[in-house]
């Protein structure tokens, strides 16, 4: 087997929350890419990193200073989660009724929304690492976060 494929299976062993990214292009249409790569950097400043394809249609709205949400999704959310990771079901993505598009696309019925600010973007072969400014976060009482190991919801 190769690096990649031994990496891959190893990889699959990590326990992910699932996540909705969602900001609004400069035309002011809204976009939406679920992500797994979303990590707490620091709270001094509050700030979050987050690993983005090139290739994704929501990659050339994110820029120095724009603004975008992390929708951390609840275990009732994976049919969200699959349509925003399929690039067939794009026109599906902000067809749920949850979804508040004033401002910055979040989901009132999420996890957790977590606003930022773009503050560096840094380019790595095929992804761009984006550093955010956390600006504003919200949460439901209950933890019921949705999860992804192995290939499957959890």
């Amino acid at each position: 087997m190769s690096i990649q494929d031994n990496f891959r299976l190893a990889m699959r062993r990590y326990i992910y929350s699932v996540s909705i990214m969602s900001n609004k292009d400069n035309a002011d249409n809204p976009n939406a890419i679920t992500v797994s790569s979303v990590t707490s950097i620091s709270m001094d400043p509050p700030s979050l990193l987050i690993c983005i394809n090139k290739s994704s249609r929501i990659h050339n709205s994110i820029e120095l200073e724009s603004k975008f949400c992390i929708n951390l999704l609840n275990n009732k959310q994976e049919d969200l989660s699959n349509i925003c990771s399929d690039e067939d079901m794009y026109d599906q993505r902000f067809k749920d009724e949850n979804w508040n598009l004033d401002g910055i696309p979040f989901l009132k019925n999420a996890q957790a929304n977590i606003f930022c600010k773009v503050d560096k973007l840094t380019s790595y072969h095929t992804h761009t690492i984006v550093i955010g400014l956390v600006e504003d976060a919200n949460y439901a009482d209950e933890i019921s976060t949705l999860t992804y190991v192995d290939g499957e919801y959890k």
